[in-house]
């Protein structure tokens, strides 16, 4: 009994700090936030706090910005997670193969994720602005019907910044998905190609749920983080033209920064980290599946 209390002891010793600083860093920021939703402030330290009770939540819900950024953001959602993950776990399919060379494309796809996201916005900013890269290239190929303005066009604007952040992302996912594969016996999948199961049929019925984990995982990474995706956008567009490309992360910074309303910003933040909670529930859920032990 008493080895029991040590062991018990011990680990508390040794989980304290790692809670200290999550609550420091995680649960005390959004208990703030919280409270600072039913408050009017400009955010001027010894300026006065209003007590507007639910006012800043009625605003958010009522104002055409806010859903129009919720909008942008499911749209970025969606096409974010048919695009990167696949096209990630096509890729460490590829490479599981060890063709010759294989190494320097395995490091040329993970580059753009070890890369800072504001440096890779603003080479895509100079590459997609109208006298950028990309128009003058259409322009020498003769193809001038396909040029646009692709970062104002409602056309086009935030499709280009969705693609963009899918193409820094598919290293993750091709690396996590990597290390899955690699990590599954040779001899099942040397099984399975003896009965004929080859190209998408082993992707599909052997690869895909024997790394499911994985890839749940890999769905949680990208929701969490399309839902607080800021700075590509920031960079990019700053949200504009006139809100075109807004998502509830350059809303909140606008309200806190530009507009000096802190209590609604926190407001917009609550909502998001809720949202985010949520969706990471809610994909777990759809995703439960028994796993494949080998």
């Amino acid at each position: 009994m008493e080895k029991i209390r040590r062991d018990r002891k011990a680990i508390l010793v040794f989980l304290l700090p790692g809670l200290l600083i999550y609550t420091v860093l995680l649960i005390l920021p959004i208990g703030g936030s919280l409270i600072l939703g039913f408050f009017k402030w400009n955010g001027i330290r010894g300026a006065e706090m209003t007590f507007v009770g639910i006012e800043n939540f009625v605003a958010v819900f009522q104002d055409p910005s806010f859903w129009h950024s919720m909008k942008n953001i499911l749209w970025f959602l969606v096409l974010t997670l048919f695009t990167q993950l696949p096209i990630g776990l096509l890729l460490a399919v590829l490479l599981s193969g060890q063709f010759k060379g294989y190494k320097f494309f395995k490091a040329a796809y993970f580059i753009p994720q070890v890369v800072s996201t504001t440096v890779v916005g603003l080479i895509w900013y100079f590459i997609l602005m109208p006298a950028g890269v990309l128009n003058e290239i259409l322009e020498f190929l003769g193809l001038e019907m396909l040029i646009h303005n692709w970062l104002v066009e409602p056309s086009t604007a935030m499709t280009s910044i969705i693609l963009i952040n899918t193409w820094c992302g598919i290293g993750f996912h091709m690396a996590t998905s990597y290390a899955a594969i690699q990590a599954l016996p040779s001899d099942v999948i040397e099984a399975a190609v003896l009965d004929g199961c080859t190209g998408l049929r082993k992707i599909r019925y052997i690869i895909v749920p024997m790394i499911w984990q994985s890839i749940v995982s890999s769905i949680v990474i990208i929701v969490t983080a399309v839902l607080k995706t800021f700075d590509l956008v920031y960079v990019m567009t700053s949200g504009g033209p006139n809100g075109l490309t807004d998502v509830p992360s350059t809303l909140l910074y606008k309200q806190a920064f530009k507009y000096s309303n802190f209590g609604r910003a926190s407001t917009i933040g609550v909502i998001l980290f809720a949202l985010s909670v949520l969706c990471t529930i809610f994909s777990l859920r759809i995703t439960k599946r028994e796993v494949i032990e080998y």
